[in-house]
């Protein structure tokens, strides 16, 4: 006699363990946000004319911060952190990933972040924070930057124009620096360093939940000096660029850019890992920032 065995359409998801669905989650979120911009980026690398600057690539702090969820995913190992609830969240979110709208897809990933944050597990916490985090970099920021750019942007500019106003041949008018041979630049959205600070506080976040670090005074300190030091570079790289029409080539259209993007990086990473306090790594995993 033939035993079959069947599963009732209601009970089925219990066969699976929750780290193998939000496994599941985040990379079709991968594939569907993040994995055709990669490959635009590495294909723009090798091209003859490289248009990099233009298109929407993906961050080493975005990579990052999938890196700190494959981590956290693997800590949740068969323990069951999830809800009823949570599986419509989830079908929910892949759903609107699939919508050709960036805000309804932004939407999607804060209300499953924000829910996965109010939980009192840590793990899930933590997924919540970088799911948000992730969205702010691809979303949130750009319209926070809309709306205050208006002040922003002038203030940048003049962080810049301080050490060019030694030499008297330049001059300042809002975000336009001018130098005495009639050569100018302006301050657009993209030369800001409000961009770089989200990322640089999104790979702290990162690192923090990869090396299970507790959040303490000095990891606060070391990523306010990362973001100071973001501004600066930010601010010296704008001062350079208004010099001459050759050091705009190079450095805002040449590798120069690449020259800053790389010290951005190495510095922060850098401090970061003089942060770590390899005396206060707890000997369970800690997620939540607190």
């Amino acid at each position: 006699m033939r035993r079959s065995l069947s599963i009732p359409p209601r009970d089925a998801l219990t066969f699976l363990s929750d780290r193998v669905v939000l496994a599941a989650v985040f990379v079709v979120l991968f594939c569907l946000n993040y994995a055709p911009h990669l490959f635009d980026a590495f294909t723009n690398i090798f091209a003859v004319d490289n248009d990099l600057d233009h298109s929407r690539t993906v961050s080493s702090a975005e990579i990052l911060g999938f890196v700190a969820i494959a981590v956290v995913l693997r800590d949740l190992q068969a323990d069951r952190v999830l809800r009823r609830g949570d599986f419509v969240a989830i079908a929910s979110v892949t759903v609107a990933s699939l919508y050709p709208s960036s805000a309804v897809r932004a939407i999607a990933m804060t209300c499953l972040g924000l829910l996965f944050i109010a939980r009192s597990d840590k793990r899930m916490a933590s997924l919540g924070q970088l799911c948000v985090g992730l969205i702010w970099i691809d979303y949130w920021g750009h319209l926070v930057l809309d709306l205050i750019k208006p002040w922003l942007l002038p203030i940048e500019a003049a962080f810049a124009f301080l050490p060019l106003s030694l030499f008297g041949s330049f001059s300042l008018d809002g975000t336009e620096i001018t130098n005495g041979t009639g050569f100018a630049i302006e301050v657009f959205e993209p030369c800001s360093a409000f961009h770089n600070t989200i990322a640089t506080a999104f790979i702290w976040l990162s690192l923090m939940k990869i090396m299970k670090m507790e959040f303490h005074l000095r990891q606060y300190c070391f990523l306010a000096l990362a973001v100071a030091v973001v501004v600066l570079l930010n601010s010296a790289r704008i001062s350079i660029l208004a010099i001459s029409e050759n050091q705009y080539l190079f450095w805002h259209m040449g590798p120069g850019l690449w020259i800053v993007k790389l010290t951005m990086l190495t510095t922060v990473l850098g401090l970061f890992y003089f942060s770590v306090d390899t005396a206060q790594r707890p000997s369970e995993p800690a997620f939540l920032i607190t």
